[in-house]
Protein backbone atom coordinates (compact mmCIF):
# COMPACT_ATOMS: atom_id res chain seq x y z
CA UNK A 1 0.00 0.00 0.00
CA UNK A 2 1.50 3.27 -0.85
CA UNK A 3 2.33 5.37 2.02
CA UNK A 4 -0.20 8.34 0.65
CA UNK A 5 -2.53 5.59 1.10
CA UNK A 6 -2.61 4.48 4.58
CA UNK A 7 -5.64 7.22 6.10
CA UNK A 8 -6.65 6.95 9.50
CA UNK A 9 -8.74 9.18 11.39
CA UNK A 10 -8.16 10.53 15.22
CA UNK A 11 -11.16 9.42 17.67
CA UNK A 12 -11.50 12.35 19.29
CA UNK A 13 -13.70 14.09 16.60
CA UNK A 14 -15.97 11.60 17.68
CA UNK A 15 -16.04 11.70 21.42
CA UNK A 16 -19.70 12.20 21.32
CA UNK A 17 -20.71 9.40 19.99
CA UNK A 18 -20.74 6.05 21.75
CA UNK A 19 -17.00 4.23 20.77
CA UNK A 20 -18.26 1.04 18.60
CA UNK A 21 -20.83 3.32 16.43
CA UNK A 22 -17.81 5.63 16.15
CA UNK A 23 -15.16 2.24 15.11
CA UNK A 24 -18.02 0.92 12.54
CA UNK A 25 -18.80 4.22 10.77
CA UNK A 26 -14.57 4.73 9.84
CA UNK A 27 -14.48 2.05 7.51
CA UNK A 28 -17.95 2.49 6.22
CA UNK A 29 -16.57 5.82 5.41
CA UNK A 30 -13.41 4.32 4.19
CA UNK A 31 -10.58 4.89 6.73
CA UNK A 32 -8.17 2.46 7.11
CA UNK A 33 -7.24 2.83 10.55
CA UNK A 34 -8.00 4.53 13.79
CA UNK A 35 -5.79 6.64 16.39
CA UNK A 36 -7.46 5.72 19.41
CA UNK A 37 -7.90 8.83 22.50
CA UNK A 38 -8.02 8.03 25.99
CA UNK A 39 -10.14 11.34 26.02
CA UNK A 40 -13.13 9.65 24.56
CA UNK A 41 -15.64 8.81 27.48
CA UNK A 42 -15.55 5.22 26.81
CA UNK A 43 -12.21 5.08 26.56
CA UNK A 44 -11.51 7.34 29.55
CA UNK A 45 -10.00 5.66 32.45
CA UNK A 46 -11.65 7.55 35.14
CA UNK A 47 -15.05 6.00 33.47
CA UNK A 48 -16.33 2.81 35.97
CA UNK A 49 -17.77 1.61 32.78
CA UNK A 50 -15.27 2.24 30.14
CA UNK A 51 -14.23 -0.32 27.29
CA UNK A 52 -11.73 -2.74 28.35
CA UNK A 53 -8.94 -3.20 25.86
CA UNK A 54 -9.83 -6.78 25.24
CA UNK A 55 -13.29 -5.65 24.21
CA UNK A 56 -11.92 -2.83 22.33
CA UNK A 57 -9.74 -5.33 20.22
CA UNK A 58 -12.85 -7.63 19.18
CA UNK A 59 -14.50 -4.23 18.25
CA UNK A 60 -11.58 -3.28 15.99
CA UNK A 61 -11.13 -6.42 14.63
CA UNK A 62 -15.35 -6.49 13.63
CA UNK A 63 -14.22 -3.65 11.79
CA UNK A 64 -11.63 -4.35 9.95
CA UNK A 65 -9.90 -1.43 11.48
CA UNK A 66 -6.01 -0.79 11.98
CA UNK A 67 -4.83 1.27 14.91
CA UNK A 68 -2.14 3.82 13.64
CA UNK A 69 -1.48 4.55 17.55
CA UNK A 70 -3.07 5.44 21.10
CA UNK A 71 -2.98 8.84 22.64
CA UNK A 72 -3.48 10.99 25.60
CA UNK A 73 -2.94 14.45 25.29
CA UNK A 74 -4.00 16.20 28.27
CA UNK A 75 -3.01 19.51 28.01
CA UNK A 76 -4.69 20.64 30.75
CA UNK A 77 -4.25 17.51 33.29
CA UNK A 78 -1.70 17.87 35.92
CA UNK A 79 1.33 15.80 35.78
CA UNK A 80 0.18 12.95 37.78
CA UNK A 81 -2.95 12.69 35.86
CA UNK A 82 -0.79 12.46 32.70
CA UNK A 83 1.78 9.73 34.09
CA UNK A 84 -1.72 7.60 35.32
CA UNK A 85 -3.31 7.84 31.96
CA UNK A 86 -0.31 7.27 29.60
CA UNK A 87 0.88 4.48 31.39
CA UNK A 88 -2.74 2.57 30.51
CA UNK A 89 -2.50 4.13 27.30
CA UNK A 90 1.30 2.46 26.49
CA UNK A 91 0.13 -0.87 27.36
CA UNK A 92 -2.90 -0.50 25.55
CA UNK A 93 -0.57 0.72 22.71
CA UNK A 94 1.28 -2.57 23.16
CA UNK A 95 -1.89 -4.68 23.40
CA UNK A 96 -3.25 -3.83 20.15
CA UNK A 97 -0.13 -4.35 18.19
CA UNK A 98 0.78 -0.65 17.41
CA UNK A 99 4.11 0.45 17.86
CA UNK A 100 3.44 4.33 18.80
CA UNK A 101 2.18 6.26 21.78
CA UNK A 102 1.34 9.78 21.62
CA UNK A 103 1.08 12.51 24.25
CA UNK A 104 1.72 16.09 24.26
CA UNK A 105 2.59 19.09 26.69
CA UNK A 106 0.93 21.00 29.29
CA UNK A 107 -1.20 24.85 28.48
CA UNK A 108 0.02 26.41 31.76
CA UNK A 109 3.54 27.09 31.83
CA UNK A 110 5.10 28.31 34.87
CA UNK A 111 9.29 28.53 35.79
CA UNK A 112 9.22 24.51 36.54
CA UNK A 113 7.38 23.43 33.73
CA UNK A 114 10.12 22.41 31.34
CA UNK A 115 11.84 20.03 34.17
CA UNK A 116 8.10 18.87 34.81
CA UNK A 117 7.70 17.74 30.75
CA UNK A 118 11.09 15.94 30.64
CA UNK A 119 10.61 13.97 34.30
CA UNK A 120 7.57 12.96 32.70
CA UNK A 121 9.29 12.02 29.27
CA UNK A 122 11.52 9.89 30.67
CA UNK A 123 9.08 8.28 32.87
CA UNK A 124 7.09 7.37 29.45
CA UNK A 125 10.14 6.64 27.49
CA UNK A 126 11.24 4.13 30.05
CA UNK A 127 7.76 2.63 29.92
CA UNK A 128 7.51 2.27 26.47
CA UNK A 129 11.38 0.50 25.99
CA UNK A 130 9.60 -1.66 28.21
CA UNK A 131 6.94 -2.27 25.73
CA UNK A 132 9.22 -1.68 22.55
CA UNK A 133 7.26 0.88 21.34
CA UNK A 134 7.78 4.67 20.83
CA UNK A 135 6.81 7.72 23.03
CA UNK A 136 5.79 10.05 20.45
CA UNK A 137 5.19 13.79 21.46
CA UNK A 138 3.22 16.26 19.78
CA UNK A 139 4.38 20.06 19.26
CA UNK A 140 1.71 22.10 19.28
CA UNK A 141 0.93 26.02 19.64
CA UNK A 142 -0.13 27.04 22.72
CA UNK A 143 1.70 24.52 24.68
CA UNK A 144 5.15 24.20 26.60
CA UNK A 145 6.80 22.40 23.72
CA UNK A 146 5.52 24.89 21.43
CA UNK A 147 6.94 23.93 18.02
CA UNK A 148 10.53 22.61 16.59
CA UNK A 149 12.66 24.64 18.88
CA UNK A 150 11.03 23.20 22.09
CA UNK A 151 10.96 19.54 20.89
CA UNK A 152 14.15 19.83 20.31
CA UNK A 153 15.50 20.94 23.86
CA UNK A 154 13.45 18.36 25.23
CA UNK A 155 14.93 15.67 22.91
CA UNK A 156 18.49 17.26 24.48
CA UNK A 157 17.48 16.97 27.47
CA UNK A 158 15.80 13.41 27.46
CA UNK A 159 18.55 11.61 25.62
CA UNK A 160 16.37 8.42 24.64
CA UNK A 161 15.77 6.99 21.48
CA UNK A 162 12.57 5.56 22.10
CA UNK A 163 11.44 9.42 22.24
CA UNK A 164 9.84 10.54 18.64
CA UNK A 165 7.67 13.05 17.45
CA UNK A 166 3.77 13.52 16.24
CA UNK A 167 4.45 15.62 13.76
CA UNK A 168 0.82 17.84 13.02
CA UNK A 169 1.35 19.28 9.84
CA UNK A 170 -1.11 22.07 10.41
CA UNK A 171 0.74 23.11 13.68
CA UNK A 172 4.22 22.77 11.74
CA UNK A 173 2.69 25.24 8.97
CA UNK A 174 1.74 27.70 12.30
CA UNK A 175 4.99 27.67 14.42
CA UNK A 176 7.67 26.85 11.22
CA UNK A 177 8.53 28.80 8.32
CA UNK A 178 9.13 25.98 5.83
CA UNK A 179 6.54 22.73 6.88
CA UNK A 180 8.17 21.10 4.00
CA UNK A 181 11.36 21.84 5.54
CA UNK A 182 10.68 20.78 9.22
CA UNK A 183 9.32 16.87 7.70
CA UNK A 184 12.54 17.19 6.51
CA UNK A 185 14.37 18.36 9.42
CA UNK A 186 12.55 15.56 11.76
CA UNK A 187 13.14 12.65 9.03
CA UNK A 188 13.11 9.09 10.69
CA UNK A 189 12.19 10.68 14.08
CA UNK A 190 8.90 10.86 13.02
CA UNK A 191 6.66 8.37 14.48
CA UNK A 192 3.40 9.32 13.11
CA UNK A 193 1.67 12.16 11.49
CA UNK A 194 -1.46 14.20 12.07
CA UNK A 195 -2.85 15.99 9.32
CA UNK A 196 -5.67 18.58 8.39
CA UNK A 197 -5.44 22.13 6.92
CA UNK A 198 -5.01 25.41 8.77
CA UNK A 199 -5.46 29.63 8.07
CA UNK A 200 -2.41 31.16 8.45
CA UNK A 201 -2.11 32.57 11.65
CA UNK A 202 -5.33 30.26 13.06
CA UNK A 203 -5.20 27.56 15.29
CA UNK A 204 -8.02 25.60 13.82
CA UNK A 205 -8.06 22.33 12.56
CA UNK A 206 -10.29 22.46 8.94
CA UNK A 207 -10.92 19.78 6.22
CA UNK A 208 -8.41 19.89 3.65
CA UNK A 209 -8.80 22.56 0.81
CA UNK A 210 -10.58 24.87 3.45
CA UNK A 211 -7.23 26.44 4.67
CA UNK A 212 -3.52 27.74 3.39
CA UNK A 213 -1.84 24.58 3.18
CA UNK A 214 0.45 23.00 -0.42
CA UNK A 215 -0.58 19.73 0.49
CA UNK A 216 1.74 18.67 -3.13
CA UNK A 217 4.77 19.86 -1.40
CA UNK A 218 3.90 18.19 2.17
CA UNK A 219 3.40 14.94 0.10
CA UNK A 220 6.72 15.27 -1.89
CA UNK A 221 8.55 15.91 1.46
CA UNK A 222 6.85 12.67 3.25
CA UNK A 223 8.02 10.63 0.26
CA UNK A 224 11.77 11.99 0.28
CA UNK A 225 12.16 11.64 4.26
CA UNK A 226 10.82 8.03 2.84
CA UNK A 227 7.92 7.90 5.69
CA UNK A 228 5.94 4.76 6.23
CA UNK A 229 3.13 5.45 9.13
CA UNK A 230 -0.18 6.49 8.70
CA UNK A 231 -1.58 9.73 7.65
CA UNK A 232 -4.18 10.16 10.77
CA UNK A 233 -6.75 13.34 10.07
CA UNK A 234 -7.30 15.21 13.07
CA UNK A 235 -10.50 17.42 12.73
CA UNK A 236 -11.48 18.11 17.14
CA UNK A 237 -14.75 20.33 16.26
CA UNK A 238 -16.94 17.78 14.41
CA UNK A 239 -18.84 16.93 17.41
CA UNK A 240 -22.17 17.84 15.55
CA UNK A 241 -21.64 15.62 12.66
CA UNK A 242 -18.88 13.81 12.86
CA UNK A 243 -19.28 11.38 9.93
CA UNK A 244 -19.94 13.89 7.40
CA UNK A 245 -16.81 15.93 8.29
CA UNK A 246 -14.94 12.70 8.47
CA UNK A 247 -15.92 11.42 5.17
CA UNK A 248 -15.84 15.07 3.49
CA UNK A 249 -11.83 15.46 4.78
CA UNK A 250 -11.30 11.69 3.35
CA UNK A 251 -12.92 12.93 0.03
CA UNK A 252 -10.57 15.98 -0.01
CA UNK A 253 -7.54 14.14 1.34
CA UNK A 254 -7.64 11.62 -1.22
CA UNK A 255 -8.26 14.21 -4.09
CA UNK A 256 -5.10 15.92 -3.57
CA UNK A 257 -3.58 12.61 -3.57
CA UNK A 258 -4.53 11.64 -6.35
CA UNK A 259 -3.49 14.71 -8.18
CA UNK A 260 -0.13 14.93 -6.38
CA UNK A 261 0.15 10.96 -8.00
CA UNK A 262 -1.03 11.68 -11.42
CA UNK A 263 1.72 14.55 -11.83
Amino acid sequence: MSILNKIGFRLSGFRQVPLADALFSLPEIGYDAVEICLEHPDLNPDNPSSVKTDELKSLLEEANLDVSAVSFHGKKADWEEKVRKCRIGIKMASDLGTDCFISGSRIEVDDDEFDGMCAFTIQMCKQTSDHGIYFAVEPEPGTLIDGTEEMEALISKVGSEYLKVNLDIGHSFLTEDDVCADIQHWGERIAHIHIEDMKSGLHRHLIPGEGDLEFGGIFSALERIEYNGYLTIDLFDIIDQPAKHARSALTALRRYIDEYNEK
